[in-house]
């Protein structure tokens, strides 16, 4: 057993993440701030900011190119969960405070989505390195 397969049934976790950010990031760019009110930029009850669709098509990209090459899975896994932790983090006290200068402009559902991602991710995580620790322990 080599260690790429250690990271394949996983392979389908990563790529929902992958396109789930991806197709955010990607629509994010098509709604103009004219569509909404001021300050506002909605996708369905996601946040449509330029930052938030920069970071989410990169993250989304960087998950593809993952997939296609599973040694790649464990790094970005451990990636997302630390960006996303921290855009968590961020977002929970960007929402609470609701102050009107913020560039990102996060919402309760972003910071929903944003936990929900970093604790898959983590999970990936944890699961191809105990799954590659076993495999050199048997090897």
């Amino acid at each position: 057993m080599n260690e790429r397969s250690a990271e394949a049934p996983l392979r389908p976790v990563v790529l929902v993440i992958a396109l789930v950010h991806l197709v955010l990031g990607l629509l994010g760019f098509f709604f103009l701030p004219e569509a909404n009110d001021a300050g506002r930029n909605t996708l369905w009850i996601f946040s449509a900011t330029g930052m938030l669709n920069v970071i989410r098509t990169v993250i989304g990209v960087l998950g593809v190119a993952a997939v296609l090459k599973p040694s790649a899975i464990l790094a970005y896994c451990w990636i997302v969960f630390v960006a996303f932790a921290g855009l968590t983090a961020f977002g929970v006290l960007s929402a609470a405070t609701d102050s009107a200068g913020d560039a990102v402009n996060f919402g309760w559902a972003d910071n929903v989505l944003h936990a929900l991602t970093s604790l898959a991710a983590l999970t990936v995580a944890l699961l191809v390195t105990r799954r590659t620790r076993r495999t050199r322990v048997r090897a």
